[in-house]
Formats: structure tokens, sequence, C-alpha cells
């Protein structure tokens, strides 16, 4: 099935070298135009590496580019006047909604958002831990990743051990 992300777990994955484990997980990817403006063009203005990492991805055409209709437009407008989130949070929202996604959050308002509307949704760092689950990576891999993702993202040191943990009951 595939999932629906915004801005910063793009960037989080590819910056630790993890952007595959997205495909692996879900085949495909599907992102607002604004994310891909925020990942893929105003990173490579910038030039940073993970934008053409990001784009590789979307040539490769595992990562979708979905526009919004104009319904679709005005719902992501209204998400971002009346809740504190971004528009990449807000468009990926609302394609999360509409096309019963998964959506990929890192902001904790966006996903109270996501959680109000009924949004199946999950933070980054639930990426290597489902990848671990499904046995696609090791538990030594989890942690690298985990310990890699931690150094691009502020993640609680007590949601890192939740992790572990889940991670260590799930496998025995």
């Amino acid at each position: 099935m595939p999932a629906t992300s915004n801005t910063s777990p793009l960037i989080a994955l590819t910056k630790t070298g993890r952007l595959r484990l997205l495909k692996e997980l879900y085949g495909t990817v599907i992102v607002p135009p604004f994310v891909k403006g925020e990942c893929v063009d105003k990173g490579k203005v910038i030039g940073a590496a993970d934008a053409y990492e990001i784009e590789k991805g979307v040539q490769e055409g595992w990562i979708k580019v979905v526009a919004l209709g104009k319904k679709s437009r005005t719902r992501a407008r209204t998400l971002t006047e009346r809740a504190r989130i971004g528009q990449g949070e807000a468009e990926a929202i609302v394609l999360a909604k509409e096309r019963r996604l998964l959506v990929i959050l890192d902001d904790a308002e966006a996903r109270a958002v996501a959680r109000g509307l009924g949004v199946q949704h999950m933070g980054t760092v639930m990426v290597p831990y489902v990848a671990f689950v499904r046995r696609l990576i090791s538990r030594q891999e989890l942690v690298a990743i985990l310990a890699d993702l931690s150094r691009v993202l502020w993640i609680s040191p007590t949601v890192i051990a939740e992790v572990l943990r889940m991670a260590q009951e799930g496998r025995k």
C-alpha cells in the first residue's frame, strides 16, 4: 500500500542514506507538489545532496508527485489557517485522507490534526521500526538508523527507548 509524506521525513531519511526503506516498505510514496518543491526544487537551489536523491526517486517513478484538485487545495489551506501546520503537512494530510493512505509526519501538531481527521499516521522514527518488524533490517541496523535519524531530527530519547523496547518485544 502506498504512503504519503511531507518534507521532513523524506529529507531525514535521505540524509541518513535510508530513503529506499520507503520504497521497500510501501512501493510508492505520494507527495504533493509543495513537498516536491521544498525537497527537490529548493534543495537543488541551495545545493543539498538529498534533493538529488529524492529527485531520483521521482524520476524512477516510486515517488509520485500528485497534484491536489481545487477542493483539496481549499481543504489544505483551511488546515494551515486553523491549525499551526505548514502547507506541506496540510497537503500531505489531505492527500492521505482522500486516498486512505498512511501519512508520515514528524510535526506533533500535524500528527494531532491527522489524528483528529481519522488519518492513519506515524513519524519518521517508525519507518525503520516497521522495516525491522517486516524483517527488512536487523536489530543492529534499526539501532544504527535510529542513531542516524537522531542526528538529523530531534527525537526524544524516550521515543527511541520505546521503539527499541517494542522491537525487543516484537521479535521474542
